[in-house]
Formats: structure tokens, C-alpha cells, sequence
């Protein structure tokens, strides 16, 4: 909605598609941070950091090369998401009951973060194709902060956690693309984002009622306790 208001239609209508692609980057990104959670030395949410930008960066960079198909790729995308959303459904959430609220520096911090990530991610399609800029829209300019502020106050596993429990989200966010590259050419910028939500929670709904007919439940089981930050 941002790249349409800043830089037309025409342009985001092309740039949804490539998001798309971003958000198997941006699966790549959830992969790495939770492989590197199991690092229990000095500097681990360093290297949760680094691990999880460098997924991130190679994923980018190959998707970029990869030619869009408005069909075959929302179909692919959606594929890879559910089979990683069921294969995370079957580990049990390992996060203890977190009593302690969220105090004003995180709020501070989380807010900082998510503006400047926002901001750059905005500012990618001055400097860079389209292909790029569709890809880095795709980027978790929200849930990183939220990421890194549970990382550092709590532990991994909260973070692994919040990670594991992410994908099953992401095929919506496919639907809404392709919702908006065929909306936003005909019935323009506004009316095509609240078509385009629409879509999407009926895709949810439906999504839902596909994963419990198959006794698959995202929202796994705690191993030990809830997972609540109040």
C-alpha cells in the first residue's frame, strides 16, 4: 500500500509479486534465527543475528534471480510455507510462563527499531529494481524488534518459540498479494487493500479448517508452560 501511494499503482502492482518471493526470504530468515537458538555460548543473540541475516541475504539474493509466474509461484510459495508451518505444528512450543511486563524501554526500543527497519525498507525502491524492493518489503520489520527485546530479557526458547509459530501466518500474506496485483489496477489503491484484506480472512478461515480436519494443530501444545509476556 506504501510503494503505491509513493511510487503509483503500476509499480506495486509488479512489486507484490516479487513480494511473494520476499517472504521465502523471509522464511529462510525464521529458519536460520531458530537453528541458531540451540547456541548456548557467549554471544548467542550475536550470532542468532548474524546466522539469521546471512539465511536471509543468500535467500534474497538467489529468489532475485528467479523468474515470477502470477500462478505457479503463489502456488510453490504456499506450498513451502504449509509443509514448514506443519513440520513446526508437531514441536511442542519450550517456553516457560513469563509474568514480567513489558516495560517502557522495550516499548521505546521495539518502536525505534521497527520505524528505522520501516523506513529503509520504504527507501529500497529510490536505489534499487523492483525486484529487490518487492523482496525487502517482505522484511519483519515488526516482529524482529519483538524478536530481539525477548532474546535478550528472556531466552532463546521464548524466542524459538515466537519463530516456530510465524510461518503458519505467512501463505495469508500470499493470498493478499495476489489479491492486491489484481485489485489495485482495477478499483485502485484503497478499495483494493480492503478487498485484499477480506480475501485474506477468508484464506485464514479456510486454512484453519483444512489444518484441524487434518488434526494438524498450529498452535502446538507448551511443553512446559504457557508462553505469555503481560
Amino acid at each position: 500500500m506504501f510503494f503505491a501511494i509513493e511510487h503509483g499503482i503500476n509499480y506495486s502492482v509488479e512489486a507484490s509479486l516479487y513480494n511473494i518471493h520476499g517472504l521465502l526470504a523471509l522464511l529462510s530468515f525464521i529458519i536460520g534465527y531458530y537453528i541458531s537458538t540451540f547456541y548456548k555460548r557467549k554471544f548467542d543473540i550475536f550470532v542468532s543475528i548474524i546466522v539469521s541475516f546471512v539465511f536471509y541475504l543468500v535467500a534474497a539474493f538467489i529468489l532475485a534471480h528467479v523468474p515470477i509466474h502470477v500462478v505457479f509461484t503463489p502456488i510453490a510459495v504456499i506450498t513451502i510455507i504449509t509443509l514448514v508451518t506443519i513440520y513446526f505444528a508437531k514441536i511442542p512450543d519450550n517456553a516457560k510462563k513469563i509474568n514480567t511486563k513489558i516495560t517502557f524501554k522495550d516499548l521505546l526500543l521495539r518502536t525505534i527499531l521497527t520505524v528505522v527497519i520501516f523506513l529503509l525498507v520504504t527507501s529500497i525502491p529510490k536505489i534499487a529494481p523492483v525486484n529487490i524492493a518487492g523482496i525487502f518489503s517482505a522484511f519483519p520489520s515488526m516482529m524482529f524488534p519483538l524478536l530481539l527485546i525477548v532474546h535478550f530479557n528472556h531466552s532463546s526458547n521464548q524466542a524459538r518459540t515466537i519463530l516456530k509459530n510465524t510461518p503458519s501466518g505467512l501463505s495469508s500474506i500470499v493470498i493478499f498479494c495476489v489479491s492486491v496485483h489484481f485489485t489495485y489496477p482495477i478499483l485502485g489503491i484503497f478499495l483494493g487493500t480492503l478487498i485484499s484484506f477480506i480475501t485474506c480472512i477468508i484464506y485464514i478461515v479456510i486454512q484453519l479448517k483444512l489444518l484441524d480436519y487434518f488434526g494438524i494443530n498450529v498452535n502446538a501444545k507448551q511443553k512446559k508452560s504457557d508462553f505469555k509476556i503481560s
